[in-house]
């Protein structure tokens, strides 16, 4: 955001502040990460996993500009839900003196996290950007963001923060109408002074489903937008301490351009709103993980049905320790970078597209992590009697169904690491309830079985497990219908330690 809108910003976040601390009794501990789906009815569940949201008068823009709670709400993606974040405004730009408004009214979106932890490690997010109004006529600057700040006390230290900034109809002082994304950090309060602020502005539509990455380090800060990297910065203008995790959307009225021809708002008294929708928040402390990690991440924790953490890894879910093999050479896998080869803490690095083009066993592999493997059900190799139909469960796709009493699925060469206990999880929809049984090589061993609960319907899914004795090797698994009437979309096999 602007300078000259920060400083009423900052002056507000003390009240801000005031909130977040009542709303966060106790100090909060060191988490390994956070996600969450935003599979939300209402904001009071939001507010329960420890969210925000603003509903006081101020910056950032106009100093009387309202923000409502009134303004949250949860959509239907035909997945699962997002959060939906939308800015109205009736108030027309030739009444706006000293930066607050003589007549009609705006109203803003911000959700903020309780706890101020967020630094170094990775954020990400799934974000929905508009370029027009869903309601009125175009062309107020208005701001879709995605960010961390710290709190704030005027003329006191210490001061971080760090920004994507999406403006559909331009503005800040660029003379210029065009979609633009602002990507930037600040590391301290002095905003005068160039050399702690730094910012990089890509220009071009972004409306639609975007993928946002923000990569922490001390000294060093990388954006990417859809796995693409779009700028960094190293030295005095990174972050050096921990802040809020902030999603909002506003109105400027900044200059166009230095003339102030043009400010944001738009000289019309007409009622207008704009909206930008958030899939999904992740963030990792400490670890830098590539585009390409983060949402293997996210679709790991939707496979396990994980709506929403604050704290350690779920077995299975969160980032794994991610090595390239290359032909029998292990190289680190490049966080800058996807594609080719680079120079990471004075040593080679391989993008993960590049490593990911050789044959196993060579190419990406794990280390330091447990097994788990998701297994596609529709992926079989061998099969009796069922058929594939498309899924309306999280992550879309294909799901098994048609099935029989005696019908069964294998699935050739799953190789288990080492000899031990594993859980066995399937994703599975029955209207009456069933059970099916677990085997290898063609039934040679039947490891166990599992019922099947009555789930209310062929696409209403839940998640079933048992525990069973594998030793190490390479098998064909087999799942058989000790009774028929079910749906199956996927099923994972997880070493447990």
């Amino acid at each position: 955001m602007r300078n000259d809108e920060k400083s009423i910003h900052h002056v507000l976040l003390v009240s801000a502040s005031l909130v977040l601390t009542l709303l966060s009794t106790v100090t909060a501990a060191q988490e390994t990460i956070l996600f969450d789906d935003f599979n939300y009815s209402s904001t009071g569940e939001l507010s329960a996993n420890g969210w925000h949201i603003r509903n006081y008068i101020g910056g950032p823009g106009l100093s009387n500009g309202g923000w409502s709670t009134q303004n949250i709400s949860f959509v239907d993606t035909g997945v699962k839900k997002s959060m939906r974040l939308k800015a109205g405004t009736n108030v027309n730009g030739g009444n706006i003196v000293n930066r607050a408004a003589t007549s009609g009214q705006s109203t803003q979106a911000e959700v903020s996290r309780v706890e101020e932890e967020y630094k170094n490690g990775t954020w990400a997010a799934r974000m929905f950007f508009t370029d027009a109004p869903s309601v009125g006529p175009d062309g107020d600057s208005v701001v879709q963001a995605f960010f961390g700040i710290t709190r704030y006390i005027e003329g006191s230290e210490p001061y971080s923060e760090i920004d994507f900034e999406y403006l559909p109809n331009g503005g800040w002082y660029t003379g210029s109408y065009e979609p633009s994304m602002w990507s930037g950090t600040y590391r301290i309060v002095d905003f005068s002074d160039p050399s702690n602020h730094a910012v990089t502005r890509t220009t071009g539509s972004l409306q639609g489903w975007h993928d946002l990455v923000m990569q922490v380090r001390d000294g060093q800060i990388d954006f990417f937008i859809d796995g693409q990297h779009q700028t960094g910065f190293s030295g005095s203008v990174t972050p050096d301490y921990p802040m809020f995790l902030m999603f909002q959307i506003w109105f400027s009225n900044d200059c166009f351009d230095l003339s102030c021809t043009k400010r944001g708002y738009l000289t019309d008294s007409n009622y207008r709103e704009y909206y930008q929708d958030v899939d999904w928040v992740y963030f990792e402390k400490d670890t830098i993980l590539s585009p390409a990690q983060v949402l293997q991440n996210v679709q790991d924790l939707r496979a396990q049905d994980i709506d929403f953490v604050k704290g350690n890894k779920p077995a299975g879910g969160g980032s794994t320790t991610q090595r390239c093999n290359w032909w029998g050479t292990i190289y680190n896998i490049c966080t800058h970078i996807e594609t080719g080869w680079g120079w990471q803490n004075n040593a080679d690095c391989v993008g993960i597209n590049t490593c990911a083009t050789l044959p196993p066993p060579y190419g990406i592999i794990e280390q330091g992590s447990a097994f788990s493997r998701l297994i596609q059900a529709e992926s079989y190799s061998n099969m009796a009697g069922v058929d594939v139909e498309n899924t309306t469960d999280t992550g879309q796709g294909q799901n098994v169904g048609w099935i029989d009493t005696g019908d069964w699925m294998s699935y050739y060469d799953i190789a288990i690491p080492s000899t031990g206990s594993y859980r066995v999880e399937y994703r599975v929809a029955s209207i009456n309830g069933a059970r099916l049984s677990l085997d290898l090589n063609g039934g040679d061993l039947v490891l166990g079985a599992v019922d099947i609960p009555a789930t209310g319907g062929w696409q209403s899914w839940e998640t079933v497990s048992h525990t069973v004795t594998l030793a190490a090797g390479s098998y064909n698994v087999g799942i058989y219908a000790l009774s028929g009437g079910w749906n199956i979309n996927w099923f994972r096999i997880t070493k447990v330690e």
